[in-house]
């Protein structure tokens, strides 16, 4: 950590953000606080105290020093559409939704305690000190409350950008955009942001991550294009956040409709296909089991929690009535996301069905507390008695299924293929579609596409994973987790790989290289996500990393525990190679007495430097037995 100097009263302190402080007779004020590491090094530049930190937004690795300064006899402002991330953040961790989850701002990166506020810093209004005047302009993208300061600093206009942008109109995390289940509503509040930065035209940008921007409105209009050039894509992608779902389709009754003679789809009433293979024993396996009617979708976004995952039995007595099954044998789940998985507890619970799954989709549903801070965990756990491994054949009846690794919608999902009356079927969840989309022109086209969610754990790496299993399975029929069947050949199978190509270029042109370092959002997690603690025993968590990096990285990190609790506060460590993957084991003491569900988190180091309080867990305190 040091100091940068900017000019005469501007300098940057090289923190878990970049700190500026802006100085005028032996006093300053601060954007940003990062670790609050800065209060030891004022006297370097002259300054001998702080007077404000101003934020631009609520995250972490920007405030998590706040209340330091705080302390110190600073005074906080923050932006006003974030104010109750910042006073109530520990009420916010209290009630945060995360079971059957479809919202995913980057609230996730909360602080973990509350900071009092003593100003709001108001859309289009001034913050006014010392002679300096900082318009707060909106800036709604990376977080929906950010705002950047604009202000005139020693003969320059200067912006203070936060994390909407870094220098060569690059986007900071690429995951920030994505506000709903897998829309990129964030990517239009940023292009909004950046015309209007680029049209004040400062002289100089001074982001929250990264360089200078020497040239704000240049770069401004390289964001607005790459951001254009995202909308062009297609495949799906929600953009602007339009509800997919045009109407209800409300039957009586929905019914099977029958794809060969062994072959059963749910209809395209479901929220998510379901499939039923019958076998001439009597017995059938069904391909995931979820909700009947497309409704589901009208409250999944607003609700209380987990009454959308509500089940109610549907199309069973169909079975026995109409194609004279005699049992429900066995369930192959092809990924965890709950409007899949909803009716599959009913199924253990009242039919006796074994549950079958790839071991990287069966270890979420087996302890969803564990890893429901990914979106779409059902709260109810699955037990299996069938872990399958990548590529493994298994046979139930007169079929053998083949699963295949396919992180592709979520990093915890497969693609099951199997013969079923002379033709090779692929149950590919939701990955592929093939469907009327937006396409290059914006008007909609039918098109095959591979869905993208950013906080599902997205790395570019799995989506060509995807292609090549569609490769190997060579499937004459798709069966996807959504939408209509269709026909596969090789052209199709050209055509998918076309679009990830394309999509991969477009997140590159955004992010910069290593492009992972922006993209992954779970490139540390941290294990159990959501668990209970006797009062006065030590917990264990196991701190899952990655190393986005090209070359060879030093991780080290330790626990930020609650008031009451205590860890020997040592960083556990371990090297990592380019694209590896490892664990730490970090524990920390519950304190004495019960407690409300509180936020810990694990502050990380890569090669020394300090990125913040990354990772977060819930955990609540109980008495005990």
């Amino acid at each position: 950590m040091s100091w940068t100097r900017i000019s005469e009263h501007l300098h940057r302190w090289d923190d878990t953000c970049n700190v500026y402080c802006i100085a005028a007779s032996g006093r300053g004020i601060l954007i940003d606080a990062g670790s609050g590491d800065v209060l030891d090094h004022l006297g370097e530049i002259g300054v001998e105290g702080i007077d404000w930190v101003l934020h631009t937004h609520h995250h972490r690795d920007q405030a998590w020093g706040t209340n330091r300064l705080r302390n110190s006899g600073a005074k906080v402002a923050v932006p006003e559409h974030e104010r109750h991330l910042f006073e109530d953040a520990e009420l916010f961790w209290q009630h945060k939704r995360v079971y059957d989850n479809y919202n995913d701002r980057s609230t996730f990166f909360s602080v973990a305690e509350n900071i009092a506020v003593d100003a709001e810093l108001l859309d289009y209004e001034t913050f006014e000190w010392e002679g300096i005047s900082l318009e707060v302009l909106p800036a709604k993208g990376h977080t929906h409350g950010s705002s950047a300061l604009i202000g005139a600093i020693d003969g320059r206009t200067v912006a203070f950008t936060g994390d909407l942008m870094q220098a060569g109109g690059r986007l900071y995390q690429y995951h920030g955009i994505e506000y709903g289940y897998g829309d990129r509503v964030g990517a239009l509040f940023t292009w909004q942001s950046a015309r209007a930065l680029r049209k004040r035209a400062p002289d100089v940008g001074l982001p929250s991550h990264g360089e200078t921007i020497e040239d704000v409105v240049g770069d401004c209009g390289r964001l607005e294009d790459g951001l254009e050039a995202m909308a062009r894509l297609g495949g799906g992608a929600r953009m602007f956040g339009a509800n997919q779902l045009t109407h209800l389709d409300v039957l009586p009754e929905a019914r099977y409709i029958q794809l060969s003679r062994h072959l059963l789809w749910s209809g395209p009433h479901a929220v998510s296909n379901f499939y039923v293979i019958l076998s001439d024993s009597g017995k059938v396996c069904f391909i995931d089991y979820g909700h009947a009617y497309s409704a589901y979708m009208a409250v999944a976004q607003e609700r209380e929690d987990s009454d959308a995952m509500r089940f109610v039995v549907h199309h069973i007595d169909e079975l026995r009535e109409t194609y004279g099954v005699t049992e429900i044998d066995v369930v192959l789940i092809t990924h965890i996301h709950d409007d899949h998985t909803a009716g599959i507890p009913y199924l253990q619970r009242h039919e006796g069905t074994e549950a079958w799954a790839l071991d990287e989709v069966a270890k979420v549903l087996a302890d969803p507390a564990a890893w429901s801070s990914t979106p779409c965990t059902l709260r109810q756990p699955i037990e299996f008695q069938q872990m399958l491994s990548d590529g493994e054949r298994v046979s139930w009846e007169e079929y053998e299924f083949e699963v295949h690794h396919a992180p592709g919608q979520t990093e915890f999902h497969s693609v099951i293929g199997v013969e079923v009356d002379g033709q090779k079927v692929a149950f590919t969840g939701d990955n592929v579609f093939y469907d009327m989309a937006p396409g290059r022109d914006g008007k909609l086209t039918e098109q095959l596409y591979q869905t993208t969610v950013l906080r599902n754990s997205y790395q570019l790496w799995m989506h060509h994973k995807c292609a090549d299993v569609m490769d190997t399975v060579a499937a004459d029929l798709i069966c996807p987790g959504h939408r209509q069947v269709f026909a596969w050949d090789d052209t199709k199978g050209l055509e998918y790989r076309d679009f990830i190509e394309r999509n991969e270029r477009v997140v590159r042109r955004l992010t910069g290289e290593p492009a992972d370092v922006s993209v992954d959002v779970f490139w540390a997690r941290m294990l159990p996500y959501l668990s209970e603690a006797v009062a006065g025993s030590p917990v264990t968590y196991t701190l899952m990393l990655r190393n986005n990096y090209a070359e060879e990285r030093r991780f080290e990190a330790r626990l930020l525990a609650p008031a009451g609790w205590t860890t020997d506060g040592e960083f556990a460590e371990l090297t990592l190679g380019a694209g590896e993957k490892g664990e730490l084991e970090l524990t920390a003491t519950a304190p004495a007495t019960a407690d409300i569900r509180r936020i810990v988190t694990a502050e990380i180091l890569i090669d020394g430097l300090t990125h913040g309080p990354i990772a977060e867990a819930l955990v609540t305190v109980t008495e005990g037995g």
